[in-house]
């Protein structure tokens, strides 16, 4: 969405999380999130000046090259959640999260063969449309907890917006510099699994 959209098609997340509750309902922690996907919106209007008029690569040697460009970036974010309709046990339910953190985006760059020196570094960093900046994440999530302690799980609808930068401040492929603010946005769905660690154990014992 927003400016996030024009430059990456859909794209997938895998995520690390520690959190932490207390006995009001309350969870904390912190979270890191890689951002991968395999596909550039419109990939000519950014590398049509190294294509041929078929929209290859032709790489060193009169040999094709393989490129495929693609989102690849991360959050790393400080999240607060509230349990807001207990269900199951004490630990489960419906949960409100919001995270807060800073974002790196840019075009990652998969070269199989590596016979395309115009991709390569330094030239690779003036197509690369490196972004950093600050992002938000609400969060709808149902968490399961398992009395058990064995099946322990949470699915999530979550919403991010943020603005970034670029780093490079010029685009070799457009002649122009980029300056202005991007203001990057995504919605999508997840599944997570928990290993919970219990503080305190209870035991029962019968006296005869």
């Amino acid at each position: 969405m927003f400016d996030l959209s024009t430059r990456y098609n859909a794209f997938a997340s895998v995520s690390i999380e520690y959190m932490r509750k207390n006995k009001a309902g309350w969870l904390y922690g912190g979270s890191f999130d890689a951002l991968y996907g395999t596909s550039v919106n419109d990939p000519k209007s950014i590398f049509g000046g190294l294509m041929d008029e078929d929209g290859n690569f032709m790489g060193v040697n009169g040999e094709f090259a393989y490129i495929q460009p693609g989102l690849s970036g991360g959050q790393v974010n400080f999240s607060v959640a509230k349990i807001i309709v207990p269900s199951y046990n004490a630990n489960s339910g419906w949960m409100y999260q919001q995270s807060l953190g800073i974002s790196q985006n840019k075009i990652g760059l998969r070269d199989e063969r590596g016979n395309f020196p115009q991709l390569q570094s330094p030239f690779l960093e003036g197509y690369d449309r490196l972004h950093r900046g600050i992002a938000s994440t609400s969060a709808l999530r149902y968490l399961h907890l398992d009395n058990r302690e064995r099946i322990n799980y949470a699915l999530n609808l979550y919403l991010n917006l943020g603005i970034s930068k670029s780093v490079r401040g010029f685009n070799i492929d457009t002649g122009l510099s980029d300056t202005s603010l991007k203001f990057d946005s995504f919605i999508g769905a997840g599944f997570t699994w928990y290993l919970p660690v219990y503080a305190q154990q209870e035991s029962f014992f019968l006296l005869d």
